[in-house]
């Protein structure tokens, strides 16, 4: 089973536009920005959180459903459902 979110997460390195929820544990990437369809307090909380552009984010773990999966960023461990991650645009660290 972990094959399968592997070779997903292998795929978006040729993507322009990868989103945060793609990533598998142990990827790192950088912030690019949080997409405009994300407004007001959800976009504000997000940013608070570290996620801005230019961060570095990093996968830790990833529950059994793959949600809610908790990234590491500015030193902190943060949790984001995956309706909440793609909502965030990175590009990943080579």
């Amino acid at each position: 089973m972990l094959d399968i979110f592997r070779k997903k997460g292998k795929g978006i390195i040729d993507s322009s536009k990868a989103i945060l929820s793609e990533l598998i544990p142990g990827q790192k990437a950088f912030i690019q920005c949080i997409s405009d369809d994300c407004k007001g307090i959800e976009r504000q909380r997000l940013m608070d959180l570290g996620f801005i552009p230019g961060s570095l984010v990093e996968v830790e773990v990833r529950s059994p459903f793959r949600d809610p999966t908790a990234y590491r960023i500015k030193g902190g461990l943060i949790a984001l459902r995956k309706n909440q991650a793609s909502k965030i645009q990175i590009s990943l660290v080579s």
